[in-house]
């Protein structure tokens, strides 16, 4: 199969926990952000921790699950997943090595990418 077929004839699957995980960089913060006011209040309190990082563990833990459960969805519909070696748990190159196997275009490795910018910016 030349490159070319590759672009032409993607696998065909649901992406749309895929680009859940895209986005769960962002989707992490506000869920950060919601669980520490609901923590400490709409006052300086949560504000500190926001600013500390606090709970910084959470938005890690979505983006790892995400990863996981879309590589076990894919198991489950017949694709053939030891090509991931786990790197499920390492989001980007998940995203990366998901877009190459299944033949699709590298969009949803490149919004995940720019998600995680976004927050170390913001």
């Amino acid at each position: 199969m030349s490159s070319d077929d590759k672009l032409t004839n993607p696998i065909k699957v649901n992406n749309l926990l895929v680009w859940i995980l895209a986005f769960a960089p962002i989707i992490g913060e506000f869920l950060r952000g919601i669980i520490i006011f609901v923590m400490y209040g709409d006052g300086y309190q949560a504000m500190f921790a926001i600013a500390n990082d606090e709970l910084w563990f959470i938005t890690l833990i979505l983006n790892i699950a995400l990863g996981i459960a879309d590589e076990k969805y894919l198991k489950r519909i017949g694709i053939d997943t030891s090509n991931f070696k786990m790197w499920s748990a390492f989001v980007p190159v998940y995203l990366f090595q998901r877009a190459r196997i299944l033949n699709h275009s590298y969009a949803y490795f490149i919004a995940w990418c720019v998600s995680f910018v976004l927050i170390m910016l913001f």
